[in-house]
């Protein structure tokens, strides 16, 4: 058996307490009073010098950014100056799947999705009217109101966004590019655009940005149902008044609500919807300008 060594305790014991204050060099941690005030007096300098340099490069870096005007624009900036689409309902970021069923709780879900984009636009008394206006406006610093009333007309909360009726109602939204500028091909041009449906083409205006859903395949094609029956509201474009966005206060982003009247039910269908315009480059694999969800009803 062994046995505990007490002197060695009682000695590491006296050890550390002597370095924690020894009385006789009158030293604590083992350092003397001119000691201690020598290092103080560097820490002090250091951390001084060193939060200087801190607070210098933030006032430089700030004076290098305008309060309006973002720094990166264009092809150096995040979305690499080409606008996506964006959609809702979708309250689960981990699915793109808009179901529609007799779940009072999925529901619900939905609306709330949707009224968190509609509400913000509830107050726009600041805004201009640009209805007439059928052109960018480059140098505006107001913004245009939108009007959600006409928005809603068709697909609200009182019909759960058509999905109460087995005709979901999807909003579109285009992603805010700062400076970007639509640039709408003319009535002659778009007859050669192989991209452009030929339905949107015969009834083609340069006044705004065209947006078009369909089936991913051709299955999706036959029960997503005729593109006549695929309604846009308040129009299938987002009018180019709204552009260019230049960080305008309260600035409202145009919208568009897609309703699918004529769905085969019990079957998943994957849709696409595009953006059509000479400034929007389509990319499905990096999804740029277009937005890719599913949709079922199960009623």
């Amino acid at each position: 058996m062994d046995f505990i060594d007490v002197d060695a305790i009682r000695k590491n014991a006296a050890d550390f307490c002597t370095f924690l204050w020894n009385s006789q060099t009158k030293e604590f941690l083992g350092r003397g009073r001119k000691s201690w005030f020598e290092i103080t007096v560097f820490y002090i300098i250091f951390f001084g010098v060193l939060s200087a340099f801190f607070v210098s490069n933030v006032v430089i870096f700030n004076k290098t950014i305008d309060d309006v005007e973002p720094k990166l624009q264009g092809d150096s900036s995040l979305l690499r100056g080409n606008p996506g689409l964006g959609f809702r309902p979708m309250p689960d970021i981990q699915t793109t799947l808009i179901r529609v069923s007799h779940d009072v709780k999925e529901l619900e879900s939905y609306v709330k999705s949707i009224n968190t984009i509609i509400h913000k636009y509830q107050n726009q008394t600041d805004a201009v009217d640009c209805s007439s206006i059928n052109e960018t406006r480059p140098l505006a610093r107001d913004h245009c109101y939108f009007n959600i009333s006409a928005l809603t007309e068709h697909c609200n909360e009182e019909n759960g966004y058509g999905l109460k009726d087995g005709q979901p109602c999807v909003l579109l939204k285009l992603n805010k590019v700062y400076g970007w500028t639509p640039n709408p091909w003319t009535k002659t041009e778009i007859r050669t655009e192989s991209e452009v449906p030929e339905y949107i083409q015969n009834i083609y205006t340069p006044d705004q940005i065209w947006v078009h859903c369909h089936g991913e395949n051709a299955g999706d094609v036959d029960n997503l149902g005729h593109a006549s029956e695929i309604k846009y509201y308040p129009q299938q474009g987002f009018p180019v008044a709204y552009y260019p966005y230049l960080n305008q206060e309260n600035y409202r982003s145009p919208l568009v609500f897609v309703q699918f009247r004529n769905l085969t039910k019990h079957v998943g269908i994957m849709v696409e919807c595009i953006a059509l315009d000479r400034n929007i480059k389509v990319d499905k694999k990096d999804k740029e300008g277009s937005i890719h969800f599913e949709l079922m009803v199960d009623l």
